[in-house]
């Protein structure tokens, strides 16, 4: 039998690991909580472990070099993946712990398997999922079925797609001695998915190092905008909002010069959806900040709308479009073509329910792309556009033209040239005059 010894104190981390090692590559995972129970452990079981997948560090402790030292004493010639911020180690590393598809993709490499084996390999008709991951869930993202104790070929529905489902009735098949519940073979990799971005959104921010924090936000507002097409404004997506506009705003604070946090996005190779946003909160509150009638209740508002304005959009094609122009050019089937012409309108709606959102956020998010009734876009901008519709039509240019030159030289005085090129009446020019003080 070969194991991969998993050595992860997180135990939110330690679960979607094992559940991706296992759903991708077949892996059989053992795991230990730190460095000297994993040492006690090899001295009985190495023999077994053909992989080892460990943290940099846990707490205090040196965990990798821990395990590496030991590996040396032993002579023993098991390879080792660090997990974390590990400097001067030859051995494979993932220094982002939430960069799940490196993970397998290392381990994948460890193990000689090839991405050719990964996509051939047999699976179930039904595939099994260890029943304690649906202590991480409310509902499944596919239909979930048990299997008979006594015919093993049979499989009845237990849980229907989409639908919330009762602890209890979780808890009473373990009672039956149920180690796994089963979904289609076809679902396996969604589902997998999703419980991996459940457990992302649940983890807290201060376990994580900066660039983890960006790719679990990354992640968790993924999972907030299928929330709210599925479910709408509920307790559940309301908190899991106002936790990633938190994060959002921290991620802000933390980075006093926004080149340091492109660069990090860039290098975390988030989604554009989720650097668009980040990065237009950011010039959003530099701008209101910046400017006379500026409040921290209008720094609630814009932060509220730079979060909202595009949470309806599936992907990032849809949201690097900005002109109808170019949504011609995307050639989209007439479902997507139509939910980019709406998406204002579709976020407004969502906004417009949420309780105690700011007053008049979900005009301003109508108004975002110059239509007042949040359809379509338009090269215009009438005189009915509120100050702060100006304000975020502003900044939201500006970030295009960030993310635009992001990659190369990203000359200031060249890119507030352009932005008033776009926009060259006084109303506008006041607002961008504001920008020549962001520390970029």
């Amino acid at each position: 039998m070969n194991l991969t010894l998993l050595v992860e104190n997180n135990p939110k981390i330690e679960s979607f690991f094992k559940l991706n090692l296992s759903t991708w590559l077949g892996l059989e995972i053992a795991t230990q909580s730190k460095g000297e129970s994993a040492l006690k452990f090899l001295d009985v079981n190495s023999s077994q472990i053909n992989l080892i997948i460990v943290r940099a560090r846990i707490g205090k402790e040196a965990t990798a070099k821990l395990l590496i030292d030991y590996m040396a004493t032993k002579n023993l010639n098991i390879p080792i993946i660090i997990v974390g911020e590990s400097s001067g180690s030859l051995h494979p590393q993932v220094p982002n712990s939430m960069d799940i598809k490196l993970l397998i993709k290392t381990a994948a490499n460890c193990l000689g398997i090839t991405a050719k084996e990964m996509m051939s390999k047999v699976v179930p008709d039904f595939f099994p999922i260890p029943i304690e991951h649906f202590n991480d869930i409310k509902r499944p993202v596919c239909h979930v079925y048990v299997q008979d104790q006594k015919q093993p070929k049979k499989y009845t529905l237990c849980f229907e797609k989409m639908k919330d489902f009762d602890m209890s009735a979780i808890n009473a098949h373990v009672v039956k001695g149920v180690t796994h519940l089963f979904v289609d073979k076809l679902d396996r990799l969604d589902f997998v998915s999703n419980i991996t971005s459940e457990l992302v959104a649940t983890l807290k921010i201060d376990d994580l190092n900066e660039d983890e924090q960006l790719s679990a936000t990354d992640q968790s507002v993924e999972l907030l905008s299928k929330k709210l097409l599925n479910l709408g404004i509920t307790e559940e997506t309301i908190s899991l909002a106002k936790k990633n506009i938190d994060a959002i705003r921290t991620n802000v604070k933390k980075n006093p010069k926004l080149s340091k946090l492109l660069d990090r996005l860039l290098s975390n190779k988030s989604s554009y959806l989720f650097k668009h946003t980040q990065i237009l909160t950011y010039v959003s509150l530099h701008i209101i900040r910046n400017i006379d009638w500026g409040t921290p209740e209008q720094e609630d508002k814009i932060s509220f709308i730079s979060f909202f304005h595009d949470i309806a959009l599936e992907n990032d094609i849809q949201c690097e479009i900005k002109t109808s122009n170019e949504l011609k050019r995307a050639q989209l089937s007439t479902e997507q073509n139509s939910l980019v012409e709406r998406h204002a309108q579709i976020a407004a709606e969502l906004v417009s329910k949420f309780p105690h959102a700011p007053m008049g956020s979900d005009q301003i998010i109508r108004q975002h792309h110059g239509q007042l009734n949040g359809v379509g876009f338009s090269d215009h901008y009438g005189a009915n556009v509120s100050p702060m519709a100006i304000v975020f039509i502003v900044a939201e240019e500006f970030t295009r033209i960030i993310m635009k030159h992001s990659s190369g030289n990203m000359n200031q005085d060249d890119m507030l040239r352009e932005l008033k090129g776009e926009f060259p009446t006084s109303r506008f020019s006041k607002i961008i005059e504001k920008l020549q003080t962001l520390n970029l």
